[in-house]
């Protein structure tokens, strides 16, 4: 039979590119837009504690999981003669420099913030584009090493420099080297592997897999949810990797040999569920199936919205009719599905065109 009576896959485009990668992309970044709606929620009290849950569970997820498909991605980034694409951190830079210029803009002349603008620290979480940017110059160094030696070393990197106390968000160096790992599981894993991943077998394994995941994560929300502010803190800055050690525990009596503890509870909490949420997403193509190749776009243009949502307080709103939090879900699907529509996209498009080899000379 010829190629071209063939039937076209169900799980790809004419081009090949496979429909999966592009749902967990959509879906990530829809949890990305929810958890900043709810971050406004989860210390209040009431239903808080719900909220506090959803938001660390989350979070545990959608960056480590975004961070571990991006390694995968990187992979061409180093050509089989062992020259480089410059292009692709080059076009990350000019993302971040349009996010970064037009975020301050908005916080200095819409919001009426009193902030010090600066390229060196990263507005309202634009940390993944730095981060983004940081792993790729890493990448010709670090692909030279034995990845059974280079991952353990940037799990032990991720745990024990933030015993530093001046690890800051300069550059956003924390969670650079905290997040690393999981870009380079992403990068050393080889696509046959991937595809076990979603197999039947994995999904079985899956569900026993995430339930032990999101009962960690309840336990400790209820746990210590009695000791107030200061244990929160605590939990809720090592899930978002961007804080030393000394400030996380600043009034715990809780003894220095054991404060990387709770970052290793976090890297097999996010790698369970990074695990089972991949295990789950749907392989054929639906309507936010085209999308997932516009996460970058949702990724800086709500944050506008989410410092608006935040200065203006708008979530009170949402506390003036019983139950009404709820809307929360279907408001962050609504601004995820816009954001990732053409218009939206096009001006990354534009920025994306931008070529290196008009500065500079390159390979």
């Amino acid at each position: 039979m010829s190629n071209s009576t063939l039937a076209p896959s169900p799980y790809a485009d004419e081009k090949g590119r496979l429909y999966y990668y592009d749902n967990a992309k959509f879906i990530l970044i829809f949890l990305v837009v929810l958890a900043h709606a709810l971050s406004p929620f989860k210390d209040s009290g009431g239903s808080g504690i719900v909220f506090m849950y959803l938001w660390r569970v989350i979070n545990t997820l959608h960056m480590p999981c975004l961070i571990f498909i991006s390694g995968f991605f990187a992979k061409k980034y180093i050509r089989p003669d062992g020259t480089i694409n410059v292009q692709r951190p080059f076009t990350y830079i000019m993302y971040y420099l349009f996010a970064q210029v037009t975020v301050a803009a908005f916080e200095m002349f819409v919001l009426k913030d009193d902030i010090t603008p600066s390229f060196f620290a990263p507005r309202s979480s634009l940390w993944f584009l730095v981060c983004l940017i940081w792993w790729y110059c890493f990448l010709p160094l670090v692909d030279r090493v034995k990845p059974e030696i280079m991952f353990p070393v940037a799990v032990l990197l991720g745990l024990f420099l933030a015993y530093d106390p001046k690890l800051n968000g300069s550059m956003s160096i924390s969670r650079v080297v905290t997040h690393y790992p999981f870009f380079l599981a992403g990068y050393y894993i080889t696509p046959q592997t991937f595809e076990k991943i979603y197999s039947k077998k994995a999904r079985i394994i899956s569900i026993p897999v995430g339930i032990v995941a999101l009962l960690s994560q309840l336990a400790i929300t209820l746990l210590f949810k009695p000791y107030g502010d200061v244990i929160n803190f605590s939990i809720n800055k090592f899930i978002t990797c961007d804080t030393p050690y000394a400030t996380i525990f600043k009034n715990s009596s809780l003894t220095p040999l054991l404060w990387f503890v709770p970052r290793v509870w976090f890297y097999i909490c996010a790698a369970m569920l990074c695990f089972a949420f991949l295990a789950w997403v749907p392989r054929k193509k639906y309507f936010f199936t085209k999308y997932g190749a516009r996460t970058l776009a949702v990724y800086i243009l709500h944050r506008y919205l989410y410092l608006a949502y935040l200065d203006y307080r708008w979530y009170e709103y949402l506390d003036a009719v019983p139950y009404l939090r709820l809307a929360i879900f279907p408001i962050a699907l609504v601004i995820t599905l816009v954001f990732s529509t053409y218009p939206f996209w096009y001006p990354f498009k534009l920025l994306g065109k931008i070529k290196i080899n008009k500065f500079i000379k390159t390979k």
